[in-house]
């Protein structure tokens, strides 16, 4: 029984780990809609930049050309 709550206990902390702060945010089209996104880094790969975005990206990294507007530096 303290296994299972132990356990359980563990499962539910782990879903309330705190985001990073966003570096800067963009607008990208999703679905036909100008969407806010928040950019979690930056990297430049073959003259590419590339944006770890958050939702609806999933906190993947995205190339640039997928966003009309960033308020990133770089």
């Amino acid at each position: 029984m303290k296994l299972i709550l132990i356990l359980t206990s563990a499962i539910l902390l782990s879903a309330c780990q705190k985001l990073p702060a966003p570096v800067c945010t963009g607008t990208a089209i999703v679905g036909g809609q100008e969407t806010s996104v928040n950019i979690y880094g930056i990297r430049k790969v073959v003259n590419q930049t590339e944006y770890k975005a958050g939702p609806p990206f999933n906190w993947q990294w995205v190339n640039k050309s997928a966003f009309t507007h960033t308020t990133c530096d770089k």
